[in-house]
């Protein structure tokens, strides 16, 4: 039920009662039997909700499929240990008092979906609980307070409420204060979720509004469908040079603010190749229209040349006006984590040893606005994502190289990420891919003028770039996360001192 609330299935329903049979599985459980029915929930869900990993890994990264296999169980293995670890806390924190587990599961899911979650080194948040609600735009416009954790609260404390009101109802029988207790705790969780869906609506009205009387920019998607054996394969590389020319001046001709090319569309390494830099800096200085695109450079740093995932601005008259490193780099892609330990595997990204990381969220000045730009993996990652709004960006862009999934729901998992970032920052964000989804996000979480996958494609599309107004979650991040934490500690301590 859970792997079913994602996409590509997008039963996004199912998520408000998917969590009730594992809390029927655990009500008579052991603490220790309780985390194991919760680690073998957590292998089904995430051995299918990522199972598109084994494409990855077999065709592209040439993996024997034993071994991809592995590699996904060992994902999973990890990513089920905090479903475990919920489920061995909720037992042991609140047996059965019903009140406790009312209060303390919510906040501490969201505990460990934060922990697993945050922008650290090994951070993986795909396929948070929240995610699921991308399409249900009332439910995620209090993201701007919260961040996606709050979504995934309100899913947990909904699955708990009903869950303790039938269970409640079912033993009424035995003592009249269940019935009562059950009756609360119902009426409770839909007071709460009915509140939500109030704010939700008139929030997601009020910002149409602003958007619909907002000027807006036009902005051009240029989706060149390159497949990965010919990026760096010279053969090729005037064919992918070439594409992307004749793909930019048909986008050119409706004169779009900005066009943006997707995550290292350059077959070479931007301004060191001479004849290739140049000709890309005439066809900016023809089109007389602002470049954005990805291109890995290097440097030097401590006599060793260090490989940077980029992005560049170009001018309408071909300068370089800014630049950013990737952050956050993708384990197998860009970077092969325990890397002792998992010795057979090797980068999917053709480049010598790991990628260097950047250090700044750079807002750049493009099309009369500021813009915050992140890479691929990058959108997944609220904290980073919302750096480059707090330092002034009126609209995100998002570039990236999603040939890694194939055609499997990856893709539409990936996009449907970057929904709750523009919520969570009201901010529009436009989004150029390899393969695709290419389109736009509004601030409302709206989807729309996405391409299909593996296909040549341009998009022009219109955004509502920002005013100077910032939202809570934009200035100060997860304080949301942190009273959770604060209070699964609290409630966990205080049940066991009782």
């Amino acid at each position: 039920m859970l792997a079913l609330t994602f996409p590509e299935y997008n039963l996004e329903f199912l998520a408000w009662v998917a969590w009730i049979p594992l809390f029927l599985a655990i009500e008579k459980a052991t603490p220790q039997r309780a985390a194991l029915f919760g680690f073998i929930t957590g292998m089904v869900f995430y051995n299918c909700g990522l199972s598109w990993i084994n494409n990855t890994l077999i065709n592209y990264g040439n993996l024997h499929w034993t071994l991809s296999f592995a590699v996904l169980a060992l994902l999973s293995a990890y990513l089920a240990f905090f479903i475990a670890l919920f489920c061995y806390f909720v037992r042991r924190a609140c047996g059965e008092n019903r009140i406790c587990f009312f209060l303390f599961a919510p906040v501490l899911w969201v505990s460990f979906e934060y922990l697993r979650s945050t922008h650290s080194k090994y951070g993986f948040s795909w396929l948070g609980l929240g995610y699921s609600q991308f399409q249900n735009l009332p439910v995620i416009q209090a993201a701007e307070w919260t961040g996606v954790y709050g979504i995934s609260w309100l899913i947990i404390l909904v699955n708990s409420g009903l869950y303790l009101s039938w269970k409640c109802w079912r033993e009424q029988n035995q003592n009249d204060l269940e019935l009562k207790t059950g009756w609360r705790i119902l009426s409770i969780t839909l007071l709460v979720f009915s509140l939500w869906l109030v704010y939700g609506n008139i929030i997601w009205k009020e910002t149409l509004s602003s958007i619909t009387n907002r000027p807006h920019i036009k902005m051009g998607l240029v989706q060149g469908n390159v497949e990965q054996f010919m990026k760096w394969n010279p053969a090729y590389q005037n064919h992918v040079i070439n594409k992307y020319k004749e793909l930019t001046l048909k986008a050119a001709k409706e004169n779009p603010a900005l066009i943006i090319w997707p995550e290292t569309a350059t077959p070479y390494y931007f301004e060191e190749s001479p004849t290739e830099t140049e000709m890309l800096r005439n066809l900016a200085r023809e089109i007389k229209i602002p470049i954005l695109f990805g291109s890995p450079h290097r440097k030097n740093i401590n006599k060793e040349k260090i490989y940077f995932n980029s992005a560049y601005l170009l001018s309408g008259t071909g300068e370089t006006l800014s630049r950013y490193d990737k952050i956050h780099l993708v384990p197998f892609g860009e970077f092969v984590p325990f890397r002792k330990i998992l010795f057979f595997i090797e980068k999917l990204v053709v480049m010598i040893g790991d990628f260097g990381r950047g250090t700044e969220a750079t807002v750049m000045e493009a099309a009369g606005n500021k813009v915050g730009v992140s890479i691929c993996y990058e959108l997944i990652f609220p904290d980073l994502i919302r750096q480059a709004v707090k330092n002034g960006a009126n609209f995100l862009v998002n570039i990236t190289n999603d040939a890694w999934f194939g055609k499997s729901a990856a893709s539409y998992q990936h996009m449907s990420m970057g929904a709750l970032r523009a919520v969570e920052n009201r901010v529009p964000i436009v989004r150029a891919a390899n393969t695709g989804i290419s389109g736009t996000i509004e601030a409302t979480g709206k989807i729309r003028d996405e391409t299909k996958l593996f296909v040549d494609e341009i998009r022009l599309t219109l955004i509502a770039p920002a005013t100077g107004e910032r939202t809570f979650y934009s200035l100060n991040g997860d304080v949301f996360s942190w009273v959770c934490l604060f209070a699964a500690a609290l409630i966990g301590i205080s049940s066991r001192k009782k």
